[in-house]
C-alpha cells in the first residue's frame, strides 16, 4: 500500500512539475513581450474559450463591437469575460451543414444596422440573428463564384465586388436584396474596367469603393496567382471605375483575405512586425514597425477595433488567444514613416517630359514654319491643273494654259515650236500657229493682269543664242505649282 501511495504521489509531481513547467513558459513568453516594448503599450491576451483543435468558428463582433466567436452551436461574447449563449432553436447547425463548414474561408459576418449577417464567401447563403439564433434568409443557392472578394455594406444591403469562381476572376459587383431574397449585379457605365481580383484590399468612403492590390492568376487559376499594384475606387453613384495609380512599393501589403478594421476612415493592415495605417482621403500610408510585436497574429481571422483598441488572433504553439492592443500607443512608442500611397513612377515620368517637350517642340516648328509659309507665297504665281492663284485669289485655266505656266515654271523661256507642240500635234500653217500663240499668251497674261496687275507677265522676245527664234519669258522664280502647308511643312 505504502508504494501504491508512493507511485501515486509520484506521478502528481511529476504532473504538477509538467503544469508549472507550461505555466512559467506561458508566463516567461509574455513577460518577454513586455521587455521588448514599452510599458505604456497596452497589450493583453486572453485564450479562446473554444477547444484548441476546433477550428470552425467565426470571429464577429457584435452591435456593441465586441468580440465574438460564432460557433454552429451558440456564441460566445466577450465584454470583461466570456459568455456563452446556445441558440434557443439550432436549425443554424443544419443549415451549415448543408453548405460548408463554419470558418472565414466559406463564411464571413456583416453588421447592417446593428444585425449581424453570416454570409456565404462566394456568395449565396444569407443568415441573420435573431432571438433565436441565425437563421437563413435567402432563396438563392451556393454561387461560389466570388470567393475572396471584397465585402462591404452600401445602403444597407451586403455588397461583394470581384472575387474568384468558376475558374475565372470577377470584376464586378453584386448585391443580396432582402425584400426579393436573391442576389442581383450592380450595373456600372464605366469605360474603364479593371481586371478581375480577389483578395483585394479595400474600404468604402463617400460612396466610393477604394480597391488597392489584390490577386489575381494569369492562367486563370488560384493556384498560379500574382499581386497587382494598382489603385482605383468605383463611384457608386455614377457607376463607373477611376484609375488612380500605381502602389508605392513602399507598402508592403497589397492583398488580405478581409476587410481591414476601420478608425476614423482609416483602415490598419498588420503582420508580425508592421501596423499599417491607409487614409483613402489623402492617399497617404503610414507604416508602423516594431520587430516581432504582432508575432502569432493569426491571418486567418479578420481583425476590429473598439474604442481604438485593436483586436486580434494570434495562435502560439497551437493555442488561439484574442489580443487586445491600444493603438493609441503607436504614435510614440513604434518606428513609423509617412508616405504616398501612390507610386512616383520615373520612368512614365520622363516619357511624359519627353513628351511634353517633343510637344512643345513641334508647336514652335510650326509656328515658324507658318511665318516661312506666309513669307514664301508673298508674292507667288501657283498654279494647278485647273486654276492660277495669286493673294488669295484666283482664275480658271484651260489645260494648254495649264500645260504653258507649268513649262514657263521650270524652264527660263519656251520657244515658239514648243508652244506650237503645246497647242495642237497636227501640222499648221506656220501663219496659224503664229496665231494660236497670240491668242494663247494673251489669254493667259489677261488672267495673270487681273490677279497681279501686270499686264506682261508673259513676254514674247528672241532667243538669245538664234534671233530667228522666237521664244516667251517668264519670271520662273515667281511661279510655283500650287502646295499645301502640310506638304509645305514636311518637304521644305
Amino acid at each position: 500500500m505504502r508504494q501504491k501511495a508512493q507511485s501515486m504521489q509520484i506521478k502528481f509531481l511529476i504532473k504538477l512539475i509538467q503544469s508549472s513547467k507550461f505555466i512559467i513558459l506561458e508566463n516567461m513568453r509574455l513577460i518577454f513581450l513586455f521587455l521588448i516594448i514599452p510599458i505604456n503599450i497596452l497589450f493583453s491576451q486572453l485564450k479562446l474559450p473554444v477547444n484548441d483543435s476546433v477550428q470552425n468558428f467565426l470571429f464577429a463582433r457584435s452591435s456593441s463591437n465586441d468580440p465574438l466567436l460564432i460557433t454552429v452551436n451558440g456564441i460566445y461574447h466577450y465584454k470583461s469575460d466570456w459568455n456563452y449563449t446556445p441558440y434557443k432553436v439550432n436549425t443554424f447547425k443544419r443549415e451549415i451543414a448543408k453548405i460548408d463548414d463554419l470558418n472565414h474561408a466559406n463564411f464571413f459576418t456583416k453588421l447592417i444596422k446593428k444585425e449581424l449577417y453570416i454570409v456565404s464567401n462566394g456568395a449565396g447563403p444569407v443568415f441573420k440573428l435573431d432571438q433565436n439564433g441565425f437563421i437563413r434568409i435567402d432563396n438563392s443557392s451556393p454561387h461560389k463564384n466570388q470567393f475572396g472578394g471584397a465585402r462591404f455594406v452600401y445602403n444597407d444591403k451586403i455588397h461583394i465586388y470581384g472575387g474568384y469562381g468558376f475558374w475565372s476572376f470577377k470584376n464586378f459587383i453584386t448585391f443580396f436584396d432582402e425584400n426579393i431574397k436573391q442576389w442581383d449585379l450592380f450595373y456600372n457605365n464605366s469605360e474603364y474596367l479593371p481586371p478581375g481580383r480577389w483578395k483585394p484590399i479595400y474600404n468604402l468612403l463617400d460612396d466610393k469603393l477604394y480597391v488597392l492590390g489584390g490577386r489575381s492568376g494569369s492562367a486563370g487559376t488560384i493556384n498560379r496567382d500574382e499581386s497587382f499594384s494598382d489603385i482605383f475606387y468605383f463611384d457608386l453613384i455614377n457607376k463607373e471605375f477611376v484609375n488612380l495609380g500605381s502602389i508605392n512599393k513602399k507598402l508592403k501589403t497589397k492583398y488580405s483575405l478581409f476587410s481591414q478594421p476601420k478608425l476614423d476612415n482609416n483602415i490598419f493592415l498588420i503582420d508580425n512586425d508592421n501596423l499599417t495605417r491607409i487614409n483613402f482621403n489623402s492617399l497617404t500610408a503610414t507604416n508602423y514597425f516594431q520587430r516581432n510585436f504582432f508575432m502569432g497574429i493569426d491571418n486567418k481571422f479578420p481583425t476590429y477595433i473598439k474604442d481604438q483598441k485593436l483586436f486580434f488572433i494570434s495562435n502560439i504553439n497551437g493555442t488561439k488567444y484574442l489580443n487586445f492592443f491600444d493603438l493609441k500607443s503607436i504614435e510614440n512608442n513604434f518606428e513609423n514613416e509617412t508616405f504616398s500611397l501612390l507610386a512616383e513612377d520615373k520612368q512614365i515620368s520622363l516619357e511624359k517630359y519627353i513628351l511634353f517637350g517633343v510637344i512643345i517642340f513641334f508647336a514652335f516648328w510650326v509656328i515658324l514654319k507658318i511665318f516661312s509659309f506666309k513669307d514664301f507665297i508673298k508674292g507667288l504665281i501657283f498654279y494647278d491643273d485647273t486654276n492660277i492663284y495669286y493673294n488669295n485669289q484666283s482664275a480658271p485655266i484651260t489645260t494648254k494654259e495649264q500645260e504653258l505656266i507649268s513649262y514657263l515654271s521650270e524652264n527660263i523661256f519656251i520657244t515658239a515650236p514648243q508652244v506650237n507642240l503645246i497647242i495642237s500635234d497636227q501640222k499648221f500653217a506656220k501663219s496659224y500657229f503664229t496665231s494660236l500663240r497670240g491668242k494663247l499668251v494673251k489669254s493667259l497674261n489677261e488672267k495673270l493682269h487681273i490677279l497681279t496687275n501686270n499686264k506682261n507677265c508673259i513676254i514674247e522676245t528672241k532667243h538669245p543664242k538664234d534671233n530667228r527664234i522666237k521664244v516667251y519669258k517668264a519670271d520662273s522664280s515667281t511661279i510655283k505649282r500650287k502646295i499645301s502647308f502640310l506638304t509645305f511643312l514636311f518637304k521644305n
